[in-house]
Parts: structure tokens; sequence; C-alpha cells
């Protein structure tokens, strides 16, 4: 059973900022005239809310209804076969989603952008792109949605659902990531939670025969090979715990590169970082990553 310090629990409970975790660097959205030429709504999840019936658990998931519409939104995202759609900046389509215009956004909008107020839609580059979709029924008080990989290849475009069921009390909590692994294309999809405040981060790669994703097992946890990686949060910067700049949670990829080594964090109550953690090193062995013992 995982230890919880009453230090990070009631960090947990306090009121948590929305905060934009998964993402590398503060985005700057504006919608330009290309990008609003460009720009086209995603589509929405859309199935009926059951009665009586709680927000959570696998009962929603499973729902058929449910499942049936995630189904027709894949069908939907993979007519996103634009060349303009696909060679505009993300930062614009989501910019334009937000102003619903060309133009600067308004003082109120960047505020809102920079305190992290509204749920950021599109990430990605100009060949892979995920889109993260509220989901109605699903717990909606926190930012309950789902995630979609859309991968273009001549012409076309394959899309994979990465994340179902996803929430958390963070706003703007995924990302994606990209490396190169010996010229295979790896993808990081990143989230962050609150209780405890920690990231878990999921690793794919894209089939060549069906352009869909399969997990890239690249992490030996407990004698077994898994593309999932878990770390506590430190809350607060890796100098502020005398440990080394690049000690940050889960820096797996650097400059498109898988890193040598990277370290993570697991909650221990004689834990020597913040009095409350112990760190773990993470070693690549040409093959995988092995934790330190």
């Amino acid at each position: 059973m995982k230890f919880v310090s009453v230090t990070t629990l009631l960090l947990a409970l306090l009121p948590v900022p929305r905060l934009a975790h998964a993402q590398r660097k503060k985005p700057v959205l504006v919608c330009t005239q290309a990008g609003f030429a460009a720009f086209k709504p995603l589509p929405k999840l859309e199935y009926e809310c059951p009665e009586g019936q709680a927000d959570y658990g696998d009962e929603i998931l499973k729902l058929p209804s449910r499942l049936a519409a995630i189904h027709k939104l894949e069908r939907s995202l993979e007519s996103f076969t634009s060349a303009a759609w696909w060679n505009a900046n993300v930062d614009e389509l989501n910019g334009c989603e937000i102003h619903g215009r060309a133009g600067k956004l308004t003082a109120e909008e960047k505020q809102k952008v920079d305190d992290n107020d509204y749920d950021l839609k599109i990430f990605g580059n100009h060949q892979m792109r995920l889109a993260v979709l509220a989901d109605p029924c699903y717990e909606t008080g926190y930012s309950g949605s789902n995630a979609f990989l859309l991968v273009r290849r001549a012409g076309r475009v394959f899309v994979s659902q990465v994340l179902n069921g996803y929430a958390s009390r963070f706003g703007n909590s995924v990302g994606v990531d990209f490396a190169d692994l010996k010229g295979q294309t790896i993808v990081e999809i990143s989230t962050a939670t609150s209780l405890p405040p920690s990231l878990w981060y999921h690793y794919f790669v894209i089939d060549p025969g069906t352009n869909k994703v399969v997990p890239k097992t690249l992490f030996k946890e407990d004698n077994k090979l898994t593309n999932g990686v878990y770390s506590d949060m430190l809350m607060g910067d890796p100098k502020d715990f005398d440990l080394p700049k690049d000690a940050t949670e889960l820096n797996i990829i650097r400059n498109g590169r898988l890193a040598p080594s990277f370290s993570a964090y697991t909650q221990d109550e004689n834990g020597k970082v913040d009095g409350r953690l112990r760190r773990i090193i993470y070693r690549w062995n040409g093959r995988f990553y092995v934790p330190s013992r």
C-alpha cells in the first residue's frame, strides 16, 4: 500500500490551482488570419447521461451509448485531413477556439490563459496531434475528458484513443511530447493528478501497419516491462531540495531524445527529499530504463 504523508494529504485537500504541469512551456496564443481560416471546431462527445447514477466508475465508462459515441467521435476526427489545419500551429488553433475570430486575445482572455482557466483542446506538431475532449457525463467537476491521438499519413488521419475517462483537479493536466529512438517516434502522454500530487506518463509508438498507437515498454518495474512510469510531485523546483537542476520529475524527453537517466519520486516516511519523498533514478541500458535500488 502506498504511504501517504500527512503533509501530502493536506496539500492535496487544499484548493488546487489550475496547473499546466504537462506543458513544456507557457503557450502564446493568438488567432491569426491564416489560423482562423484553417480553424475547424473539434467535435464534441455527446451521449445521454444516465439518471441517478454517479458520474464516476466503470459503470459510466462501459455504457453502450458512450462507447458508440466515442466510435462516432473517432470517425469525425478522421475527417480532419485539411492541409491548412495541419500546417497551422496548435497555439493558433487554441487561440482561435478561445477568441472565436482572427485577432489578438482580449486582456481578459489573456489573463484566463495565464491563470490556466481555459481547457486547451489540441496539442502536438504537424504530423501528430493530441485532442483532449470533455466527457459530458464522467467526472464533470474534475474536467472529465478523453484524449485521442491523430496521426497524419499520406493525406489520411488515423485516430487512437489514449485516455479514457481521465479526470484531474489540475486544469490542462494532459500533455504530449515526442522523441526519436533509432528512427522510431516515441509518443509521450503525460498526466497530473492531485491525490497525492503526482504524475503518470505513458509511452506509445505508431504501428506501421495500422497507423494506430501501441504501447512501448520502456520501463522495468518489479521484473516486468511496462509503458508507464509514476512519480510523486516535488511541489517545487529541484534546487529547493538541494537536487540537481535536471532532477525534475519524469524529465524523460529532452530535445527530442530519451534522456540517459531521469528522476522519479515515491512517498517514503523516511525519505530524504522534503522529508517525505525518496528519489529513484532510472538509467537507460540500451533497451529500457532500470530503476535504482
